[in-house]
């Protein structure tokens, strides 16, 4: 197992535990306990858990975001199934919106091939990871740069937003929960993915389960804001309630 992979293995397993100790993690993945501590080491790094005297626990996730890089890396095998479900709603010709996220990230791996595509974006990796593709017109909005998620936020970016009007917005957040909505933990991520919103037909929610009872501290949109809800695991069991009454389209990405 690759550590990318272990590093978003243990991160599942704190979400469900809260807490453990280098020797539990080391036994269940059958490693040394001092590769535990690297991979500790590095998700500390992220932002993404706190370590404690022999072991680890979730960082405040309502007050903290990782880098970019350690988001790619966790439950990637997860976004790319979003992904590629994503993609199959885009068809030659569309315009489309793709947030920061790296869920819309993957998205973007498996549009390649479309013809005829304009794809409006404010992520810097996603102009590159299509920047060879001769049939899809790419637009940046331009904006202050974050470079923690290499993102484009702030006025510029929401303006050049409100001079174009697309089929479909694909967004994703920091958490969700039916109760809560939309969170994000960066208030200016928050109001980009608002105007890529209003500027959208119909909207695509990217929420892979490391999202689902997340936290953040801005509330960026409610279920109902949303066409389809494309997730990588089954739901629990009493958010099917929610999701019909919102009329959201559930597609369940294994």
């Amino acid at each position: 197992m690759f550590g990318v992979e272990r590093r978003s293995r243990i991160l599942l397993l704190l979400q469900e535990k809260k807490s453990m100790l280098v020797h539990e993690i080391a036994v269940i993945f059958g490693v040394t306990e001092e590769t535990i501590r690297r991979d500790l080491k590095e998700l500390e790094k992220g932002g993404l858990i706190l370590r404690t005297h022999g072991g680890a626990i979730l960082a405040d996730e309502s007050k903290t975001e990782a880098a970019l890089e350690v988001r790619e890396g966790i439950n990637s095998a997860g976004k790319d199934a979003i992904g590629k479900e994503a993609a199959k709603l885009i068809h030659d010709g569309d315009t489309v919106i793709l947030d920061a996220s790296t869920s819309s990230l993957f998205v973007a791996k498996h549009i390649k091939d479309k013809k005829g595509l304009t794809v409006i974006t404010n992520a810097e990796r996603i102009i590159f990871e299509l920047s060879d593709c001769e049939d899809v017109t790419l637009i940046s909005t331009g904006g202050i740069l974050r470079q923690k998620s290499l993102s484009y936020v702030g006025k510029t970016a929401e303006t050049a937003l409100s001079n174009y009007h697309v089929s479909k917005a694909f967004i994703s957040c920091k958490g969700f929960s039916p109760q809560k909505g939309l969170m994000d933990s960066n208030e200016q991520e928050s109001d980009i993915r608002k105007a890529m919103l209003q500027r959208s037909e119909k909207a695509i929610f990217l929420c892979d389960r490391m999202k689902f009872d997340k936290v953040g501290y801005v509330v960026t949109a409610q279920l109902g804001d949303f066409d389809y809800f494309i997730t990588d695991a089954p739901i629990p069991a009493d958010w099917n309630e929610a999701l019909k009454e919102s009329n959201v389209a559930l597609v369940v990405a294994l």
